[in-house]
């Protein structure tokens, strides 16, 4: 592996065209890591995890290089309107940063690992903002996306005052500007995928704005308005928009506009069709015409971008808000792909403002839309404020059981919530919840169950709270056995658990009767993981074992079973034929086996016998 080098470019803050405030930061941090790379190759560990952690290092300092080159070469429009995006990949590239470090940290000499530690403590002090005025040009230009506009002298004019208010404050005021401008939108186009539609059809209405109105940013707006009919048939649209019957958030009135100069240029928005006409202008715009006739486009959802600013909107408009942002995201699967893990924080505050305020209409709304935003960033989950486990305990115990449970469900695979989890009482609610025998969340309960049984720290706590005597009696029902036998998997790789098993010997049996669902490989395979884990780990267990039922599963399953159940089977009959020298309590096989087949009658010291005998026995059958 070769050393990373930031460049072949040496950035600086004149490098970018947009978001120099957060690429400086991330520089920042790739160039303090860049001094001791060196190092950490020459000191890199031979074990797996410490190369794979030096791999990931490299591949995110090549991250910074891209993100880097995207700031000083993308169109400067298109970097504004995706701003968020920008500082949710610094957040991204940090986070995994100082993952890879932390696991170098503890595999290096101990001055190395000082210097590492330094770097980690930086990182996590760096936050990334936007350059403000880059945000408010970012912003009016999405509100002029979502416009609900007619191809019209209005619509031109409102075109016209989004493109002045935002060129001047993203250093659109040149001749040379504007001709860089549409070269860097035009290269974007040309490397764009097909499979990015959604970026194509907003990168061409970029290009759009700038071909019209470029040569307008140093005229006053009355310049549209001089000559109307001699400008409108020069200059007429490509790109109408068109009201795809969704409704407007509020009344302009009541939703406050970015600057006054805009005049009507309020957050009002709406889905955004662009078809193309007939008419074409110089510079290229006819191309753009013939070849995107008839596309539409529908960039970023009605209003999802209100939603920063959902706190200072009267209550009713924000109901409205969140439920116009939720039927647009389940109508339109291409408005998921702008979905900004800002956004959750407000809707999570929206459902406590109306869980306070008792309105379980608008808590159920954004509950459900939290649970959307949250599914759409599984993947990169961020961290939520402190307190929402003990906010999440409060929707548990209300009106929106089910919905808190599901958002529960997505959190509860991020290890950072454990120590939450236990403080907050949420264990204690999942407990009632399967005592309860006439709950109707006993899937979703389960589910989560699932995922919090896989962190042992969590583990330890639903051993000694009960769960495993609670949770025995769903091995008997169809529906539930898999995520109940999965949570006995998790929870049987703790020493502690074994004995509770051990215990509620009905509990073993009932995992053993599932070896007998042919149609359920999955959990016949983590019933065996269970059964042999408890064989290791208490003697007793053998016992239980021995039983007709699960000794005739395990033979069937040697010969018929999927892989897995073939290999466990037969090593789980290998060890109870052939039980420890000192298993002085263990006898003949004889009395266990013969209601089954009396070749299976051998003693515990014949070599082989017990396994020989069941592939005899089914070879009969």
């Amino acid at each position: 592996m070769t050393g990373v080098n930031l460049g072949e470019h040496t950035y600086s803050a004149s490098s970018w065209k947009v978001h120099s405030l957060a690429c400086l930061e991330l520089k920042k941090i790739s160039e303090k890591i860049t001094k001791i790379f060196k190092a950490l190759e020459s000191a890199r560990p031979r074990c797996k995890s410490g190369l794979q952690a030096l791999c990931s290092l490299h591949k995110c300092m090549e991250k910074c290089e891209l993100l880097f080159r995207n700031c000083s070469e993308s169109s400067r429009l298109y970097l504004a309107i995706s701003g968020e995006k920008l500082i949710f990949r610094c957040e991204r590239i940090c986070y995994s940063l100082e993952l890879c470090l932390g696991q170098l940290q503890n595999m290096v000499e101990p001055k190395l690992a000082a210097q590492i530690s330094k770097i980690v403590d930086y990182i996590k002090s760096v936050v990334f903002t936007l350059d403000s005025s880059e945000d408010e040009a970012g912003r009016v230009l999405l509100a002029l996306l979502h416009q609900d506009i007619k191809a019209s002298k209005f619509a031109q004019l409102e075109e016209l005052k989004a493109f002045k208010f935002a060129a001047p404050r993203l250093h659109i005021t040149s001749p040379l500007a504007i001709v860089i401008e549409k070269r860097s939108i035009r290269k974007q186009l040309s490397k764009t995928l097909d499979t990015d539609p959604a970026k194509k059809k907003i990168l061409n209405y970029l290009l759009y704005l700038v071909l019209k109105y470029g040569k307008s940013i140093k005229e006053e707006s009355e310049s549209i308005e001089g000559d109307e009919d001699d400008a409108f048939d020069s200059l007429e649209t490509p790109l109408k928009f068109k009201n795809r019957h969704l409704s407007v958030l509020s009344s302009s009135s009541s939703v406050p506009s970015f600057n006054s100069s805009l005049g009507d240029l309020n957050l009002q928005v709406d889905n955004v069709s662009i078809v193309s006409s007939d008419a074409g202008t110089e510079d290229g715009f006819d191309e753009i015409q013939e070849k995107y006739k008839g596309f539409k486009c529908n960039p970023l959802g009605p209003n999802l971008f209100i939603l920063g600013n959902l706190s200072v909107l009267p209550w009713a408009a924000r109901r409205k808000a969140i439920e116009d942002v939720k039927t647009q995201l389940k109508d339109d699967q291409e408005s998921h792909l702008f979905v900004s893990t800002s956004y959750i924080s407000p809707v999570l505050k929206f459902v406590k403002e109306a869980h306070r305020l008792g309105d379980s209409g608008a808590k159920r709304q954004g509950a459900e839309l939290l649970l959307m935003f949250l599914k759409d960033c599984r993947t990169d989950m961020p961290r939520l404020p402190k307190g929402v486990m003990s906010d999440l305990s409060l929707f548990l115990d209300s009106d929106i059981t089910e919905e808190a449970l599901l958002v529960l469900e997505v959190l509860s695979c991020q290890r950072r919530y454990t120590c939450e989890i236990v403080t907050s009482g949420i264990l204690l609610f999942l407990l009632e919840v399967i005592k309860n025998q006439q709950s109707n969340h006993h899937h979703v309960g389960l589910r989560v169950l699932c995922n919090l049984s896989a962190h042992e720290d969590l583990g330890h706590h639903m051993i000694y709270l009960g769960f495993i005597q609670h949770l025995v009696p769903f091995l008997d029902e169809l529906l539930l056995s898999g995520y109940c036998v999965k949570i006995f998997g998790n929870l049987c790789a703790i020493e502690e658990a074994a004995a509770h098993f051990v215990e509620n010997e009905s509990c073993i049996t009932s995992i053993g009767e599932l070896l007998e669902l042919d149609y359920k490989v999955e959990e016949q395979e983590h019933a065996l993981e269970i059964l042999t884990s408890l064989y290791y780990q208490h003697e007793q267990v053998r016992k239980i074992l021995l039983q007709d039922g699960i000794i005739s599963a395990l033979g069937y399953l040697s010969g018929n079973g999927s892989c897995k159940c073939k290999s466990m089977s037969v090593e789980l009959l290998r060890l109870l034929n052939n039980p420890p020298d000192d298993h002085s309590q263990t006898s003949s096989l004889s009395d266990t086996s013969g209601s089954t087949d009396g070749s299976l009658k051998t003693s515990s010291k014949s070599s082989g016998g017990l396994f020989r005998g069941i592939k005899s026995m089914f070879r009969k059958s």
